[in-house]
């Protein structure tokens, strides 16, 4: 039996690597798998397109390798399609209860999406897409996260280094979470290394850039709200009523810089204006044998949750302080793991192969069983 995925944001990074993945490796063509991934739908913000039978490996391909080529093809083939029928399209079609729909977006206008499809159909979701499950409120989580086998978001946190499941089984097992520290993106984690070697704050958001680590607009990492986004998801996986407006954000660079008309504005005014002093507060940071981390921190031993997220001082020599390139790491402190002795994960937290690694992780989760062909 095969798994039909239609993906949404296909056009975008993540989504035409997770195309390519899927076409060399998991594709009904490879004859590699009982019950191979066919992917029978394709959207972006301009359309979508559907082939019932699937779309063929070289289609797949060409689609990750050109930008443009979804939404040529959606020209062809579907011209005037809004991605707004495209639920509707899927039923019309017959895959109710037989798809999974792929959130690869950061779309923050997806959570009704997600709830009509979790209420009006059997159906289920992978999503990379963050907004859903920390903006709205947590009423609205639960009811998204509430069956497993329907909903897959572990993408979403710790790039799917399994932080959200163990921090759901606390609740479950009684193990009460005092304390959070973490840092929860690789993008921002990747700048604060270069940084702790010298490079320029601007020279190293274009390293950034080039490695395909950053949003389009590199604001959006550098607002800090990302990672609010992620401290949120985490906290209510442990059971907190919080939201977005509890998280105390410190942005990585000064309010103004937001207010530059374009990107690349942005960069110059902090080549000009801004290089100088971030490169100063490190220096000093490395002559006290320290550096600055930007970190998620969450405490629970009072009567209401603190979150926030921004620089940190920590010694060099520290685990946190030892991170390199985009690598994340959580610490998380709990009745059995005490401060003493927390329980720890790291690993890679940003990068387009990974995240589309994460995602086809979870398309295999919600295989009922998964075998090779021979």
């Amino acid at each position: 039996m095969r798994q039909n995925v239609a993906i949404l944001g296909a056009s975008g990074n993540v989504g035409r690597t997770l195309l390519r993945q899927i076409a060399e490796h998991d594709g009904p063509e490879l004859r590699k798998h009982v019950n191979p991934t066919v992917v029978v739908a394709l959207a972006n913000s301009g359309g979508f397109v559907v082939q019932e039978g699937g779309f063929s490996a070289e289609i797949l391909k060409q689609i990750a390798k050109e930008r443009g080529a979804l939404a040529e093809l959606i020209s062809q083939e579907n011209p005037g399609s809004r991605s707004e029928e495209f639920l509707d399209t899927m039923q019309s079609r017959g895959f109710d209860g037989d798809l999974v729909f792929i959130d690869a977006t950061a779309d923050q206008n997806m959570t009704d999406l997600h709830l009509r499809i979790l209420r009006d159909t059997r159906d289920s979701i992978v999503t990379t897409n963050k907004n859903p499950l920390s903006l709205g409120g947590t009423n609205t989580y639960r009811e998204l996260t509430q069956d497993p086998t329907r909903y897959k978001y572990s993408a979403t946190a710790m790039a799917g280094l399994g932080a959200i499941p163990w921090i759901s089984e606390r609740a479950e097992i009684g193990d009460k979470i005092h304390k959070i520290d973490a840092s929860l993106s690789g993008t921002l984690g990747f700048i604060a290394h270069q940084l702790t070697q010298g490079v320029l704050l601007s020279e190293a958001i274009r390293q950034a850039q080039t490695l395909g680590y950053t949003e389009p607009d590199f604001r959006d990492d550098l607002s800090g709200r990302d990672v609010a986004r992620k401290l949120v998801i985490l906290g209510r996986e442990a059971g907190l009523k919080i939201g977005m407006r509890n998280v105390a954000v410190e942005r990585f660079i000064p309010d103004k810089y937001f207010g530059q008309n374009t990107p690349e504005g942005c960069l110059r005014a902090i080549e000009r204006e801004y290089d100088a002093e971030m490169t100063r507060r490190y220096a000093e940071a490395n002559a006290r044998g320290k550096t600055l981390k930007y970190l998620a921190s969450l405490t629970t031993n009072k009567k209401k949750p603190k979150l926030k997220v921004g620089f940190v001082e920590v010694p060099l020599d520290s685990a946190f302080g030892r991170l390199a390139g985009t690598d994340n790491r959580i610490e998380v402190v709990t009745d059995i793991y005490g401060s003493e002795g927390p329980f720890k994960l790291e690993g890679p937290g940003a990068g387009l192969e990974h995240t589309a690694s994460v995602i086809r992780r979870d398309l295999l989760n919600l295989q009922p069983s998964v075998s090779r062909v021979g």
